[in-house]
């Protein structure tokens, strides 16, 4: 078991292809699933976990779709949500097979704290899935990354006067690491939770602040460590190689198509426990329709891409930034965000891990805790 975890971990395209488990069930056909109509933004549910998605504010709340920047038809779900007199403005990138609507408890927290925020629903996923994307399937990450900036170049358009921030999670992170690589100077700070790079080329090792949740349960004390705590797998791959990276030939371009053969390839792509230890987020996840139960060929080799995009540009990211993971994840291992926090060239940087919490730390015991360090952190950068 231990070699069958470590030679997916270590091979790009399992690694980063978060839900997409070496567990699943290669199948070949379509993905079948085609994202449902959109719901009302405004639904005033709790979320799955019971907590509140209406702020304590006023809120003018928006939904509506724009023509993704690389066509075919595919319309990109946007929801905005904006309180009066905002401290700034966040844009929110989740991660692989979910989408945006997971997000309402962090954009409550968001609101309350006066920050305007964006949503998205990437191409391939959620409401923005369909006709020749359908759910579950990436054919180009350019084509994510392209309608990501769209969304943050509306936020930055609509709130001149505050600062921009983003705030990935998962692939949401490698997007919005990407999006500092790519836009240096073009937000005012980047926050990363779950996410990383799989190539540490700086030669340092260095590790976070580690941090103990208030709330950590008493199960998640008992975890037994994962595969990722037994292995020195952050000294593994750190390699001074600062100089070697700069003759890596076209090292900053990242478009390369899925074959289309990619989207009839389909895993199966069941409930995990390295994403969280609530069994409501568990049997949310394995049954929303906006969520791909079954991940393309394509999906795994655009993480891949991806991720060693982030990995060889990390030098050129720059940005104010927040890096959080949980110990005990078991979809992207921790040691992702912290070869991306020695890799890095910000001079303000900030890397925390929580103890005991799995991939999603928002839906983990930590999670307000988390939330707190990050309204923090954003308040200390406005």
């Amino acid at each position: 078991m231990m070699k069958k975890h470590l030679t997916a971990y270590l091979t790009a395209a399992a690694v980063v292809a978060a839900p997409v488990t070496v567990s699943g069930t290669l199948t070949a056909g379509a993905v079948a699933q085609e994202a449902p109509a959109p719901a009302p933004a405004a639904d005033h549910k709790p979320d799955v976990l019971g907590r509140p998605t209406v702020s304590e504010k006023q809120v003018s709340d928006e939904e509506g779709y724009f023509d993704s920047a690389h066509g075919q038809g595919i319309k990109i779900y946007y929801r905005t949500q904006k309180v009066a007199n905002p401290r700034g403005a966040v844009v929110l990138a989740h991660g692989v097979s979910e989408h945006s609507g997971r997000y309402d408890y962090v954009a409550k927290r968001l609101l309350d704290a006066g920050y305007n925020v964006y949503r998205v629903d990437h191409r391939g996923h959620g409401k923005s899935a369909g006709g020749s994307v359908p759910l579950g399937h990436i054919d180009n990450f350019q084509y994510i990354l392209d309608d990501f900036d769209h969304v943050v170049d509306m936020a930055k358009e609509e709130n001149q006067g505050v600062k921009t921030f983003l705030l990935g999670h998962s692939m949401g992170s490698l997007t919005v690491e990407a999006y500092g690589i790519r836009n240096p100077g073009n937000v005012d700070g980047i926050i990363t939770n779950g996410g990383g790079a799989p190539l540490n080329l700086s030669g340092k090792n260095v590790a976070g602040k580690n941090i103990t949740p208030d709330d950590i349960s008493e199960t998640q004390k008992k975890l037994d460590p994962t595969i990722f705590e037994r292995l020195p797998l952050a000294q593994l791959t750190s390699f001074n190689a600062r100089y070697a990276q700069n003759l890596i030939p076209h090292r900053t371009e990242i478009g390369v198509d899925s074959p289309e053969w990619s989207k009839g390839i389909v895993m199966s792509n069941p409930f995990t426990d390295g994403i969280s230890t609530n069994q409501a987020v568990k049997d949310e996840y394995a049954s929303s329709p906006l969520i791909a139960q079954k991940t393309s060929a394509g999906t795994a080799l655009q993480l891949a891409a991806i991720a060693n995009y982030d990995a060889v540009n990390a030098d050129l990211f720059t940005a104010p930034t927040l890096i959080m993971h949980g110990t005990k994840d078991g979809i992207v291992p921790p040691y992702f965000s912290q070869d991306w926090y020695n890799s890095i060239s910000s001079k303000d940087v900030e890397y925390v891990t929580w103890e005991g919490q799995k991939h999603e730390v928002f839906n983990e015991p930590a999670a307000d805790q988390a939330l707190d360090t990050v309204v923090d952190w954003l308040d200390r950068h406005a």
